[in-house]
């Protein structure tokens, strides 16, 4: 039984209905991949466990027929072993760049500091769960919107728009629910009137020279500091923190935190850190990108006793605790004053009643808000109503594909025990899981370099007499990541350079913006690089042993063979003796 299973592993039976199937899908995968993208090909085909299989199993039947054959006498057998040897290496080359292999693109200007990011293909989910551990998915999409994986940190992966836009509308909720109003804008100069939900999760809409907002006011000193004329107003804070204990809400003042711990009751609250636009480093560290308050973030300890807590307040998408549990029943809210440098219609809701204030460039009002009060803030003939008012609105969220001619986002919908949510193309969010909630990230794949690339120079080549380009070349700087070396070399296209094992080569160029270009970066580990050449020099040489060894041995036997004529020696004279006469 044995015998006969190792003959059909290695015989031509088997041997044709492998190849057969292996040569129909890369056909197939060929026109497939025009469709949907090397990611998707890759992903369902070439890095798929049956793929892999199959060529497993043509490996297996190719080492099984030349063992078979052995010992590997005479030029044809000891061809086909090589050969056969050949094609086993060239496989496990191939498995191992489809597995091995990065390649990803670079976009480098002279304008900005070098750069070590490298945008691959496909989309990043990145979730950070309660504990502060942070696990990052690459995200395939095929053109039916099919999603790998289906499932990713405790979330259900369920649909994918690629360029969608959101929609948002608000109803009678529970008394857990924030605040909602609806405001509408109208200019018979412009002839045109659309409404706005606002809530305090999403307090800002911008409508390019100036914005709609809501927020709500703790105490009244927030509410003066909301409704007071911007140009009044002293530098702007860092903000509140709402400390909340029970029913008792305790506001703390940032900038009082930073020269001096808080103690309520008996729990100090001390500040450990500041991120005024936070973000996950490559080590997925706490930083912040820029100074500008886009994305604020705190970080706080609270100390009882012999208890202690750590906390990540953030003003968007509020309180993360790190760790197991809170044991000292504490909430946190942080509040960030809004710029004063824009033009502003601004509700404030305090106490159940709404205040107004609204900032053009030319005037400044404020005062209470009621329903179907019409108020004209300055932007040309616009005015605004109040239309609805929730006291507990429930916000709804849909995101639709974008209609045509309109710019949209990516959009990766996601599911949790508590609901489904949207996540926006470059965004994070808080999702709701029972008592351990996320923070959840959707956006591109990066790979960092362990080096980074300047762009010192794009140069543009054109043909003489004419405005045709002729030649393109990006004038690079390799720096290492401690800047203790720099490198410069020229790129051009199929004129690649090398560094540390990695190739760097010119990918495309923006005709409009001659300070940018755009690099392809490509890498596998030179034993795998090794491994295919040596596959493909031992298959074109098993070939030629086969098919001109048997030719060549046999002239060399011949010329080895043939026979050769025995040299005699003439016989030499022999003097005659002289003849007595």
């Amino acid at each position: 039984m044995l015998t006969k299973l190792v003959r059909f592993l290695g015989s031509i039976k088997l041997a044709v209905p492998v190849l057969g199937a292996i040569a129909s899908i890369l056909i197939w995968a060929t026109f497939y991949e025009s469709k949907v993208g090397s990611l998707v090909v890759q992903q369902q085909i070439y890095k798929s466990p049956w793929f892999g299989a199959l060529m497993f199993l043509l490996a297996v039947n190719l080492g099984v027929s030349t063992l078979s054959r052995y010992p590997w006498r005479g030029a044809r057998k000891v061809g086909f072993a090589l050969t056969h040897l050949g094609l086993i290496v060239l496989i496990a080359g191939s498995a191992a760049v489809i597995h091995l292999g990065v390649e990803g693109l670079l976009l480098v200007r002279t304008d900005q500091p070098a750069n070590h990011l490298v945008r691959v293909e496909g989309e990043l989910l990145e979730v950070m769960d309660d504990q502060g551990q942070v696990q990052q998915a690459a995200v395939m999409v095929t053109p039916e919107r099919i999603i790998s994986p289906t499932q990713f940190a405790g979330l259900r992966l369920l649909d994918y728009i690629e360029n969608s836009v959101e929609t948002v509308e608000y109803r009678d909720g529970d008394a857990q629910d924030d605040p909602a109003i609806r405001l509408v804008l109208s200019s018979d100069r412009m002839g045109q009137t659309f409404d706005q939900w606002l809530s305090p999760a999403a307090e800002t809409v911008d409508l390019g020279p100036a914005q709609l907002e809501l927020w709500q006011a703790a105490n009244q000193t927030d509410l003066q500091q909301l409704l007071a004329d911007p140009t009044q107003q002293q530098a702007r804070q860092s903000g509140t923190l709402m400390f909340k204990m029970g029913d008792v809400d305790t506001p703390l003042a940032i900038d009082d935190l930073r020269r001096q711990d808080a103690v309520i009751n008996d729990i100090q609250v001390h500040l450990l850190n500041v991120w005024p636009d936070f973000r996950l480093d490559d080590q997925n560290q706490p930083i912040t990108a820029s100074q500008d308050w886009r994305n604020p973030a705190l970080e706080v300890e609270v100390t009882q006793a012999d208890l202690q807590e750590r906390w990540f307040v953030f003003a968007q998408a509020g309180p993360i605790l790190a760790g197991d549990e809170s044991l000292l029943d504490l909430d946190w809210e942080y509040q960030i004053p809004p710029p004063p440098t824009s033009d502003y219609f601004r509700v404030v809701v305090a106490n159940q009643k709404l205040y107004y204030a609204a900032r053009s460039s030319k005037s400044f009002t404020s005062g209470p808000l009621v329903m179907d009060q019409m108020i004209q803030p300055g932007w040309a003939d616009f005015k605004i109503t109040l239309a609805d008012w929730l006291p507990h609105g429930k916000r709804i969220q849909e995101r639709l594909p974008a209609p045509s001619g309109v710019e949209g986002v990516p959009a990766l919908q996601v599911a949790s025990a508590d609901g489904q949510q949207w996540l926006t193309w470059g965004d994070s969010a808080l999702i709701a899981d029972g008592a351990h909630p996320k923070m959840a990230a959707f956006g591109p794949r990066m790979l960092a370099l362990p080096f980074r690339v300047g762009l010192d120079d794009f140069v543009v080549e054109r043909n003489e007499g004419s405005d045709s380009v002729a030649m393109w070349t990006s004038q690079i700087r390799i720096e290492d990541l401690q800047g203790e070396s720099a490198q410069k070399r020229s790129v051009w296209m199929n004129h690649p350079t090398w560094y540390q094992g990695w190739k760097i080569a010119q990918a495309s160029w923006n005709p409009g913006d001659l300070n940018q270009s755009t690099l392809q970066v490509k890498r596998e580990p030179l034993w795998v690089t090794a491994l295919t050449w040596s596959g493909a020099l031992l298959t074109v040489l098993g070939v030629g042993v086969m098919f001109y060894g048997p030719t060549l041995f046999k002239k060399r036997s011949a010329v080895l063979e043939q026979p050769t004529e025995p040299i005699t020696a003439e016989p030499t004279p022999l003097p005659l003796a002289p003849q007595d006469g």
